[in-house]
């Protein structure tokens, strides 16, 4: 479940079913169901991630409704938990007419020095021209540097957005505030993390761009994972090569299709990962299935589907190995009953997958399990969960084996870990060192000290 605000998952929320149709109707245009709901509901209603009507209305495009809204006096400027705006829906969405209406709804003007920056940003990383020109000529600061240290022209730049860049030095901005990385070593350089996790390797990893699911290999001179282009997921690369890693560049990326949660095969001879592409390559995107490449003299193999013992009409998540081959994954598919996903392992026997078997309810809730990372020795679990009594949006949650090879019943891994935001693509590196995940669109890594604490309080 990798949320965005797009459209297509703007249903996802945690509401009782009345406050969820207040949303609803906004997002069907349904103006009359709109106003009946608003008998029971403040005009300022926000969903379980800070989004108010307007936020709804711009992504599902329903002008009728923003225009309604606006009339009925709704805040426009009503902060998301990631603090941004309805205005900020409207750059993102790349709508004009929205952004000039909440623009001349400002009482001054210092949406600028308050949104700017980020809304420059993210025009930039929709590589839309028009909206930089806008914001530019409304007086945002074309050399201004957003929470990374990063200016305009250096996000251009790391995009190869040339058009972009181009733009930018006629408006002003200033190559000299350009930065260089160069990577070098171990973990790419990194300062080690203890138990307070850390953002990894920002400004080159860990970028203005949404990144998800991280893998190094068990050398670690390699390092997949995945991004997310504008509502399209790409898996990208990076290599140590003479001491220095290499730029990341897109290992596999479709006009069509998206690729997303990069894990190595124990012989690292396959690259899994899951993507809606046709089976022929060509058709109509199909629900969500597990696929690989194959490692060749000059590359990567074509994608190929990992067949129906694993894939289902439904959807199946991320992909982790014990070292005797057992496949853990996710799934809605195996039991069509069900609405929700749980984790299934799937055991390799002379040369075949098996038939999946779901966890135990140790493991599976009526909630949401996904992005399961198994230990080599399938001595612990981590997982996505989103239930009751967590900390935010989706949590990681960890299950030990105990003596008589049952899993322990899953724990929250605390605040520790888990936030207000999103916790999901638990990763851990082949020398046990380190725990990478990603929350809040970035990648984090920490010491596994905190899964040898757990396992002591689990004991």
């Amino acid at each position: 479940m990798k949320i965005k605000l797009l459209a297509t998952v703007l249903l996802v929320g945690s509401f009782t079913s009345q406050a969820q149709n207040i949303f609803g109707s906004v997002c069907r245009g349904n103006i009359d169901q709109l106003d009946s709901l608003l008998q029971y509901h403040s005009i300022h209603v926000q969903d379980n991630r800070g989004r108010s009507l307007l936020h709804w209305a711009i992504g599902c495009k329903q002008k009728e409704v923003f225009d309604h809204l606006i009339q009925n006096g709704i805040n426009p400027n009503l902060e998301d938990h990631q603090n941004r705006t309805p205005m900020y829906a409207a750059v993102q969405f790349e709508n004009a007419y929205y952004f000039e209406a909440l623009q001349n709804l400002q009482e001054d003007n210092s949406w600028v020095q308050t949104q700017g920056t980020t809304l420059l940003e993210r025009a930039i990383l929709n590589k839309s021209n028009t909206f930089v020109q806008k914001l530019v000529a409304a007086g945002v600061d074309v050399n201004g540097k957003n929470e990374r240290g990063s200016t305009p022209l250096e996000i251009a730049k790391r995009l190869e957005a040339d058009d972009i860049y181009t733009t930018l030095l006629a408006l002003g901005a200033d190559e000299k505030e350009l930065r260089t990385f160069v990577v070098k070593g171990p973990y790419m350089g990194q300062q080690p993390p203890d138990s307070i996790p850390k953002l990894f390797a920002p400004n080159f990893i860990s970028t203005e761009e949404s990144e998800f699911g991280s893998i190094f290999n068990s050398a670690g001179t390699e390092f997949y994972y995945a991004v997310d282009v504008n509502g399209k997921n790409e898996i990208r690369f990076s290599k140590l090569a003479n001491g220095v890693w290499s730029k990341p560049t897109t290992l596999l990326s479709n006009n069509r299709y998206g690729y997303n949660d990069p894990f190595l095969s124990n012989d690292e001879s396959r690259l899994y990962f899951i993507s809606k592409q046709a089976l022929d390559g060509l058709g109509k995107l199909k629900d969500v299935d597990i696929w690989y490449v194959e490692k060749e003299k000059d590359g990567w193999s074509e994608p190929i589907n990992a067949g129906t013992i694993i894939n289902t009409k439904g959807n199946e998540y991320y992909i982790s190995f014990t070292q005797e081959g057992t496949l853990y994954f996710s799934s809605n598919g195996h039991q069509p009953e069900k609405t929700d996903y749980d984790i299934y392992s799937s055991k390799f026997v002379h040369g075949s997958y098996q038939k999946p078997a779901r966890l135990g309810d140790a493991i599976n809730t009526e909630g949401y399990e996904a992005d399961v990372f198994v230990s080599p020795d399938e001595s612990y679990m981590i997982f996505c969960s989103t239930r009751d009594g967590g900390f935010g949006q989706g949590d990681l949650y960890i299950s030990f084996k105990n003596p008589n090879g049952k899993w322990t019943t899953a724990i929250n891994m605390g605040a520790e870990i888990n936030t207000e935001n999103y916790e999901y693509c638990p990763f851990v590196t082949k020398d046990g060192k380190y725990l990478f995940f990603t929350s809040n669109q970035d990648i984090y890594w920490v010491s596994t000290g905190i899964i040898e604490k757990l396992k002591k309080n689990v004991d």
